[in-house]
């Protein structure tokens, strides 16, 4: 993996972190993929470490989660927070799309 790929992993993991902020105790989980905030912030965590590792195993698990309609945009609307996911899911897909454009197949 060149260093190329660990910045664009790294701000993965950065993006997730950001995302993971918003999973607290108190926030609304009804419409939401996940049943409770530690149930978001473990599936977030255990991206995190994937990515820190420069692994693609859940490149696009991740980013159906960033898809409209999906988790993270679906938790950002119940809890106001989107206009910061617009934001992380902007990056994120130049991020996804770099990384996949390497893929070797």
């Amino acid at each position: 993996m060149g260093s190329s790929d660990d910045k664009l992993f790294k701000e993965a993991a950065a993006i997730l972190t950001a995302v993971k902020f918003h999973a607290r105790d108190d926030t609304n989980f009804d419409w939401v993929y996940y049943e409770t905030a530690q149930d978001m912030r473990n599936e977030i965590d255990q991206y995190i470490a994937s990515f820190e590792k420069g692994s693609r195993e859940y490149l696009d698990e991740v980013n159906m989660h960033f898809l409209p309609t999906a988790a993270y945009q679906e938790h950002s609307i119940a809890n106001d927070w989107v206009a910061e996911y617009y934001v992380l899911a902007e990056r994120f897909d130049k991020i996804y799309a770099a990384l996949k454009s390497k893929t070797s197949f």
